[in-house]
């Protein structure tokens, strides 16, 4: 799914409370899935507008169990917890589900940015390459 702009959700969001226009006309307007655009709307009523202005987040290996133990252990569904917890969509989620039962069912964070040289490569010249 392309990214949409802060302007772009608010214009969906309140042609859908203000206008009543619903999933297939504002699907076909912006191009947004049906299920996506239920999404952002129930998220903008449950957490205000306010959470669209979060910058995007780097979330704990604690905070990604609660929220897995909350779908596998405690049955909830996963646009429920997602919904509730706030992510900006329910594929993150679903990514660390697949992710922790690929692992051994263990929380796997990743590190961000490029891997370092390996220790050969680094200890040599430039003119020994």
């Amino acid at each position: 799914m392309t990214k949409y702009t802060k302007e772009i959700k608010l214009a969906i969001y309140h042609e859908w409370v203000d206008d009543h226009r619903r999933g297939t006309y504002l699907s076909q307007k912006y191009g947004m899935g049906r299920g996506g655009i239920h999404y952002l709307v129930d998220l903008i009523q449950k957490h205000g507008e306010d959470i669209l202005d979060r910058p995007q987040q780097k979330y704990t290996a604690d905070f990604k169990l609660a929220a897995i133990d909350r779908v596998l252990l405690g049955g909830e569904a996963l646009r429920q917890v997602s919904l509730d917890l706030g992510l900006t969509n329910t594929g993150i989620l679903a990514n660390w589900l697949r992710s922790f039962k690929e692992n051994g069912y263990t929380v796997i964070t990743k590190k961000k940015g490029r891997p370092p040289k390996n220790a050969q490569k680094q200890g040599q010249t430039a003119d020994q390459r």
